[in-house]
């Protein structure tokens, strides 16, 4: 199986070394997806900015990728304040049709960007 490595201009080009996305194979593994916008900008303190970004910027990585967030089958999502969990699976919905959520799992954790509330990643299907 070959690795082809994905990048996209809808979303922040990382600073650190890794890819935005790497497909092998069917499968789309998806790097932590943090709340920069395009421009390396983050909305301080706003939880639901932050996750609406996130969740775009999967979006974009994945639709550049050959996929959509309707074949992701795993997500990870890291909080920095449990306590946003609630208002998370709020927007987090709205990003998924009913029915078809995929598998997640949710931590809390400090993460590397002082600013970052939250961090999602995943796999999907090509």
């Amino acid at each position: 199986m070959s690795k082809q490595v994905i990048f996209s201009d809808k979303v922040a080009t990382p600073q650190v070394p890794l890819s935005r996305a790497v497909k092998v194979g069917n499968l789309i593994f998806v790097s932590g997806s943090t709340p920069y916008d395009v421009n390396h900008r983050v909305a301080k303190g706003d939880f639901r900015a932050q996750m609406v970004q996130s969740m775009e910027s999967l979006k974009a990585i994945l639709e550049v990728a050959g996929s959509s967030l309707d074949k992701v089958v795993k997500v990870n999502v890291i909080l920095t304040d449990i306590s946003n969990f609630q208002t998370m699976n709020e927007i987090y919905r709205t990003y998924f049709k009913e029915g078809n959520y995929p598998a997640r799992t949710t931590i809390e954790a400090k993460l590397a960007g002082k600013d970052f509330l939250l961090e999602i990643e995943c796999v999907a299907e090509a």
